[in-house]
């Protein structure tokens, strides 16, 4: 069953740095996001995930991020996560209050624990990677501009039944 998303979006100028990675990795025919066709595909920070979010935790979304939001999230490096095939991304270095309010949102959702581990906040550049395509994806992006920081806009929830996109902080 896919899950619902809460995710934080960026500002145009840094969506599109991080884009720039994506198509970089895509054109030397790596695993990148630029390859995800949903319309709903965007550079995003994942907040919290659950097979379904109630009004209740809706609304405690929007009073914790709405006095948070916009602000700027230091990028620290990329970092590869998981055990193989791996994920590619861009580490970040969030805000004290961005954790905090991550933190409460995901005491909400005790199955968030239990399907994703410990919240580690990144940007995805590519999936799916196996040892040697991670080598060669870090030499593809060594040759394309890192973003310092990026500035964080909005709070979207991603409804994978409905298929919709919906602004939840602008």
């Amino acid at each position: 069953m896919p899950l619902h998303t809460l995710d934080l979006v960026l500002a145009p100028g840094d969506d599109a740095l991080v884009r720039a990675r994506w198509d970089a990795l895509n054109r030397a025919g790596l695993p990148s996001q630029a390859g995800h066709r949903s319309s709903s595909n965007a550079p995003h920070l994942t907040v919290v995930s659950a097979p379904c979010f109630s009004e209740a935790v809706l609304r405690r979304a929007r009073e914790l991020f709405g006095p948070l939001l916009p602000c700027a999230v230091p990028v620290t490096g990329l970092t590869v996560l998981g055990k193989g095939p791996y994920v590619l991304a861009e580490s970040l270095a969030v805000p004290p209050a961005v954790l905090g309010a991550v933190a409460e949102l995901r005491s909400l959702l005790p199955e968030q624990r239990t399907l994703s581990g410990p919240w580690v906040p990144h940007v995805t550049l590519g999936t799916r990677l196996d040892a040697p395509a991670v080598g060669r994806a870090l030499e593809v992006l060594g040759d394309v501009a890192p973003p310092r920081s990026l500035d964080v806009t909005a709070l979207r929830r991603w409804d994978p039944d409905a298929r919709e996109v919906t602004v939840e902080v602008p």
